[in-house]
């Protein structure tokens, strides 16, 4: 079930993206912790300052399976499932209620997002399209879109 994250939803959805990195890649023990500090602080800092874009979160029997958040409406920049519930349409049925949302409120037109190498496969699958080079980083930075 889709629905608002709310504040009390703050330390399940840092576990969530800890269990999710660390299944996903494959880099070192230094490099993953790295890569989980820096995307719960930027979760952080957009929940202290959440005054523009959409975000959601996917439960199931009370749950947090997934969620997902979209700065300003048009920068998709933390799309999370638990490994348990991959595969299983989760993902999709996020990333789709951010285009419904998010359509008609984005000054872009298109969602934009940065991948990691680990993810790429997935939002191809879902409509985007790579729109730049890669990035030399930590776990992976493919630029994509999707376009209204």
């Amino acid at each position: 079930m889709l629905s608002n994250i709310i504040e009390t939803d703050i330390d399940d959805l840092a576990q969530l993206v800890g269990s999710s990195i660390r299944y996903s890649t494959d880099e070192s023990e230094q490099t993953t912790q790295f890569l989980i500090d820096e995307t719960i602080q930027s979760f952080s800092v957009w929940w202290e300052n959440n005054s523009c874009g959409f975000q959601s979160k996917y439960s199931i029997e009370g749950e947090i399976v997934g969620f997902i958040i979209v700065k300003n409406f048009w920068n998709l920049s933390h799309l999370f499932v638990l490994p348990n519930y991959q595969r299983f349409g989760i993902g999709r049925a996020l990333v789709q209620s951010a285009i419904d949302a998010c359509k008609e409120r984005s000054p872009e037109k298109k969602l934009k997002l940065n991948s990691s190498t680990y993810a790429a496969d997935f939002y191809k699958c879902v409509g985007f399209r790579q729109s730049g080079p890669s990035l030399e980083r930590p776990g992976g930075c493919i630029p994509y879109e999707y376009s209204y």
